[in-house]
């Protein structure tokens, strides 16, 4: 079997697609495309990702074998060996989650700035019902705190909706 077979094989074992594929290896989703055609080979610094991404060697890879060498090792990953490998991988999966889901950090913002808009009329309730028991200056300096507060919750609001259609119209024209 062929390079190109494998790699179209052994991706489609995975159960990845070719985007998914790339994204793991660092290329573009038509490198793959040209791997598994055979129209290019890929460079000798992701062979090992490759061989990694689908549990095999790089001399398998390079190979004519059909089968892949069976591994002897009955040794099993400790639960801290795979917390370690999923914690490497983490930032990688957030960055490739919010460069394809960007509008969601806008509907966040927009979230939390609703969130502290809400948060804030129980506390001016407070504020007018203590308002005899606070000297003046005390209670206008809790009032400036809390129209801060409201002003800064509606600007994320507001601004979160913006950032959230923004993205998504990005989003759309690049579709």
């Amino acid at each position: 079997m062929k390079l190109n077979e494998k790699i179209s094989l052994y991706r489609k074992k995975s159960g990845l697609s070719q985007e998914a594929f790339a994204e793991k290896i660092g290329v573009s989703r038509q490198a793959v495309s040209k791997l598994e055609t055979g129209e290019s080979v890929p460079e000798v610094s992701k062979l090992k990702a490759i061989a990694d991404c689908f549990g095999v060697t790089v001399d398998f890879l390079l190979s004519e074998d059909e089968n892949p060498p069976v591994n002897n090792s009955t040794e099993k990953k400790s639960f801290a060996d795979k917390f370690d490998s999923w914690l490497d991988d983490l930032p990688d999966k957030v960055i490739s989650f919010f460069k394809k889901y960007d509008w969601v950090l806008g509907i966040v913002l927009a979230l939390f700035g609703f969130y502290r808009i809400l948060t804030i009329f129980p506390g001016l309730s407070i504020i007018t019902i203590a308002g005899g028991a606070f000297e003046g200056n005390l209670t206008f300096s809790f009032g400036l705190i809390y129209i801060f507060n409201l002003l800064t919750g509606i600007a994320m609001f507001i601004g979160g909706i913006v950032i959230a259609v923004k993205c998504k119209r990005k989003k759309h024209k690049e579709d």
